[in-house]
């Protein structure tokens, strides 16, 4: 099993045979235990009954952590660039599939693509860089909104496990929920790479599309890709800030963008992220 930082198991979560935990709810860091079965093929097989889809910030959490075990723990992740190309069963082991694109002076180019029985489901392309030194600039600023401890910020639900999520409204109206609280609620330790992995395990959980059109019930939204930009190293156990900006509606496609900034202000991600938007038949 690889994981870079240890987790209690959860209770009654044995693995089988065929190296399957299925447990009824996962711990974070479960999600991220992977079995290298033969060189650069790495085995998930943490399962959980979850009425929904495979959700997607978890196949790019873990496929970037696959990813992760074939570069020099001196590179850390600064982009990577995925495709969802069928809905994943929440039920089914997954396999990731590492292709060493290049390892240059500075920079490792890696892509892996994510299978299930058989099936590719997700393709990521993901860039690590050993970090230099040089100017520190940006031009971004976080939006002045509650903090995550200010008691009118409320909490909101989600599918995302282990994870809490905090709306920094004064007056919430749920469809233009644009920015929001973000942070793992256990302890992740120093690795930059987990850290890197659990932002973008959070980074696929809402939408900047409702800033464009308002909620309707009938209307299914569905990850067709997503970008992160890493900009600067973050740690995902403290409180992030996601403010979300829709970009364009059209021909059944919706377009959003994201700033995550920390506590301080520091512009830490960049996301981009083209949803599906069709109506449910």
């Amino acid at each position: 099993m690889l994981i870079s930082t240890t987790s209690e198991a959860t209770a009654g979560s044995v693995p089988n045979s065929e190296g399957l935990i299925s447990t009824p709810i996962p711990r974070l860091l479960d999600l991220l235990i992977l079995e290298e079965i033969e060189p650069d093929v790495f085995h998930a097989g943490t399962l959980f009954d979850d009425p929904m889809n495979l959700y997607g910030g978890q196949v790019a959490a873990q496929a970037l952590y696959a990813v992760g075990q074939t570069v020099s723990v001196e590179r850390v992740p600064h982009s990577m660039h995925c495709y969802f190309l069928r809905a994943g069963d929440p039920m089914k082991a997954v396999d990731y599939f590492v292709h060493r694109d290049r390892d240059g002076r500075s920079f490792s180019s890696r892509t892996v693509s994510a299978m299930q029985e058989g099936r590719e489901i997700f393709t990521m392309s993901a860039s690590f860089h050993l970090e230099e030194s040089g100017p520190d600039v940006q031009s971004a600023r976080r939006a002045t909104v509650l903090g995550p401890d200010d008691p009118r910020s409320r909490g909101l639900t989600h599918r995302t496990v282990d994870v809490d999520y905090r709306d920094p409204r004064e007056v919430p109206n749920d469809d233009m929920l644009r920015q929001v609280w973000m942070k793992c609620s256990m302890e992740l330790g120093d690795a930059p790479l987990l850290h890197a992995c659990l932002i973008a395990y959070m980074s696929d959980m809402f939408t900047g599309l409702f800033e464009l059109v308002p909620r309707r019930e009938d209307v299914a939204l569905s990850s067709l890709d997503h970008v992160v930009w890493f900009v600067r190293q973050a740690r995902a156990d403290d409180w992030l800030l996601m403010d979300l900006k829709g970009e364009s509606l059209s021909h059944g496609r919706g377009l959003y963008s994201g700033d995550i900034f920390d506590v301080e202000g520091r512009l830490v991600a960049k996301l981009m992220q083209e949803s599906l938007y069709r109506p449910r038949v």
